[in-house]
């Protein structure tokens, strides 16, 4: 029999971000709203579409996935989810959201194909869609043929409140209703009650004390994720060390390593066009908007309008990717140190 006990973590899964929690800490209004927008679904009627937005790290996804379950414990219903910040052409977008994907082979699969089961999966049952991420999708006919389809509940989530503004006048049309709720970050009290639960459920409680959780709270600087993945680096460096409890240095160390972990994930993340855009920046440093595009332009070939690459460049930003400093046609761009 194996003697080994875990001198810190209890449950390792609670600590990650993707963890769904039995609730969430200071989001009620969003939720109540968002489950005031779907419950038409339990009568057999129409929910309200929704764009959630606000900066990375404040419950975007994590309210939206919890209203779904909430409303699947109460009526038959399926859902589908897809990030659309990793996948990004129609087919892989529409593949990821079947749950039927190990039966339907991905090569020799035509993307007419995988949309006709998709539209056959949602004509069966209520659905709700989660489109994450909403604002890296590419091809305005995702967004065209999600719109079009009955029987379903479809939320959109994206860091920008105009995500729709590049796309054509027919999408514009049919998402112009969407209802918009806005995740404001979180303040360091609350990224502490959130830390503070998932000590409860997940760690050994005297592991870590308030104050260091507060510590990595202030650090996190509104992101929910950075804490959480600070908190859990911490937690796993402090069982490799066989330590009982967690110290100051090692919640130094962790929280670098967290905010180095999101960054490199981001840029990993980006389309050809965004990469497009880093190496530009980093050859060149500091641009304005214009220069920018033009060296854009003259390395790609099926170049996008400059409005969606400054939507790109917005998303880069909201990542910290990049940086801006100064206003409107003075703004200059680099990437972020």
């Amino acid at each position: 029999m194996n003697s080994f006990r875990n001198s810190v973590i209890e449950d390792a899964r609670v600590l990650t971000a993707d963890y769904l929690p039995n609730e969430m800490v200071a989001r009620d209004s969003e939720r109540q709203e968002i489950a005031r927008n779907l419950r038409p679904m339990t009568e057999d009627q129409p929910p309200i579409d929704m764009l959630i937005y606000g900066p990375p790290g404040t419950g975007k996804t994590s309210m939206a996935r919890y209203v779904v379950e909430e409303l699947k414990s109460k009526m038959f219903a399926n859902s589908a989810y897809v990030n659309c910040f990793s996948h990004k052409s129609k087919f892989e977008i529409f593949y990821e959201m079947l749950d039927k994907k190990l039966t339907v082979p991905r090569d020799g699969t035509s993307t007419e194909k995988v949309i006709q089961l998709f539209r056959e999966k949602v004509r069966d049952s209520p659905t709700v869609i989660i489109v994450d991420e909403a604002d890296q999708v590419v091809d305005d006919e995702v967004m065209f043929e999600l719109s079009k389809l009955n029987n379903t509940g479809l939320i959109m989530i994206a860091n920008d409140s105009n995500v729709f503004g590049h796309f054509d006048s027919r999408v514009r049309s049919r998402l112009s209703g969407v209802r918009k709720i806005h995740f404001r970050s979180y303040s360091v009290d609350q990224i502490v009650e959130i830390l503070k639960r998932r000590r409860e459920h997940g760690l050994r409680t005297d592991s870590v004390s308030d104050k260091q959780l507060k510590a990595i709270a202030k650090a996190a600087d509104g992101d929910a994720r950075v804490g959480l993945n600070s908190l859990r680096t911490a937690a796993q460096e402090s069982e490799k060390q066989g330590n009982e409890n967690i110290t100051d240095k090692i919640i130094e160390q962790s929280v670098e390593v967290s905010k180095s972990r999101t960054r490199i994930s981001s840029l990993e993340r980006l389309n050809k066009h965004q990469k497009t855009v880093y190496e530009i920046l980093e050859e060149n440093g500091r641009m304005k908007m214009g220069n920018i595009y033009q060296s854009y332009c003259e390395q790609i070939d099926d170049n996008k309008s400059k409005r969606t690459i400054r939507r790109y460049m917005n998303k880069m930003e909201a990542y910290e990717v990049i940086d801006s400093e100064g206003a409107k046609k003075a703004k200059r761009y680099a990437l972020a140190d």
